[in-house]
């Protein structure tokens, strides 16, 4: 039987070594356990176990007091309206509508870890419903349709993210909220506001790692500028190019589960409006409001590169017939 320890002889053990093999060869346990019972403090401490050697931390105990101590004062700016990030020269690699669901891998999952460890990503986006949350929906229930707990969805969107943070290694991580990330927050806060104080009461503390907002903005100062977003500025077949006209940007969105690039030229250059699909397989059980009806969803994503600031040809990972293809040939 595995040897229980502390939790603070596991965080101490974790700013020593600052690796995952390390610390699973000292404790006597294995990698997996070091990654599931890390993700584990993070939620309940509230804290985030950075991959560095030798940084410091306060007490536990007065850490822990001092994050509930500001956390009611920097809910509201914890979510930022819009985040900053420059990428002169790399990739980075955008996933939308991963709706995330228990026990369900997607081969759109798999291929995107797989390209990041390829690519070596210099960010990685996760642009909007990484949950789905399909038990604390507005929408009523579809006859007796079986949906899993929330609890279980949240581990799943746990381990997924920590799967496309190991293979990102050590890429910056950004994530857009959608409209399903939103149900989180307004199912609590429109029930339980009383505990708008408590961990755990947002998708923030459940995954710390990631930098969340409304609207990512990469090489605001450049030609490059792209603007990475959940929804489009308008919807419909023609989201790209309305979108990408109408903010003056490049624009990336999800929410359509579409997958496409829609170049629009003009005096100023050239600029690329990009559909970026969805990470979750279209005939998934997220979606039987669709009532099996045609849609023009794409399981894939997107892959933006960088040279001196400048946006080059947006690529897309498209999956077709079980495979994905990108650059043509299969991940």
């Amino acid at each position: 039987m595995p040897k229980m320890h502390s939790d603070e002889t596991f965080i101490e053990a974790w700013d020593r070594l600052g690796s995952a093999n390390a610390v699973a060869a000292h404790l006597g346990i294995s990698t997996r356990a070091v990654f599931s019972r890390r993700r584990a403090l993070e939620t309940k401490l509230g804290i985030a176990l950075s991959a560095a050697v030798g940084k410091k931390r306060l007490g536990i105990k007065d850490e822990i007091a001092t994050r509930l101590d500001n956390l009611a004062a920097t809910r509201a700016r914890v979510y930022k309206r819009d985040i900053q990030k420059t990428v002169r020269d790399g990739v980075v690699m955008v996933a939308s509508d991963c709706h995330y669901w228990p026990l369900v891998v997607t081969v759109a999952h798999q291929a995107f870890c797989t390209l990041a460890k390829k690519l070596q990503p210099k960010m990685i986006v996760l642009n909007g419903d990484v949950l789905d949350g399909a038990r604390i929906s507005r929408h009523a229930r579809i006859m007796w349709e079986k949906t899993p707990e929330l609890r279980d969805e949240v581990a799943a969107v746990q381990d997924r993210c920590a799967e496309i943070e190991r293979a990102g290694n050590g890429a910056t991580l950004v994530r857009t909220i959608g409209n399903h990330d939103a149900r989180f927050e307004n199912y609590l806060s429109g029930r339980v506001g009383e505990f708008e104080e408590m961990t755990g009461m947002t998708l923030l503390d459940y995954l710390p790692r990631w930098e969340a907002g409304w609207a990512l903005h990469v090489n605001s100062d450049s030609e490059g500028w792209t603007t990475i977003r959940h929804r489009p500025v308008t919807g419909g077949i023609h989201s790209g190019y309305n979108s990408t006209l109408r903010a003056g940007t490049h624009y990336v969105h999800g929410h359509l589960h579409k997958l496409s690039v829609t170049p629009w030229t003009d005096y100023r250059g050239r600029r690329y409006g990009v559909d970026a699909g969805t990470l979750a397989e279209p005939s998934g059980s997220q979606f039987n409001y669709t009532e099996a009806g045609p849609s023009n969803w794409t399981s894939g994503f997107a892959v933006l590169t960088y040279r001196d600031g400048i946006l080059l040809p947006p690529e897309l990972a498209v999956v077709d017939r079980g495979s994905v293809w990108f650059r043509g040939e299969r991940i």
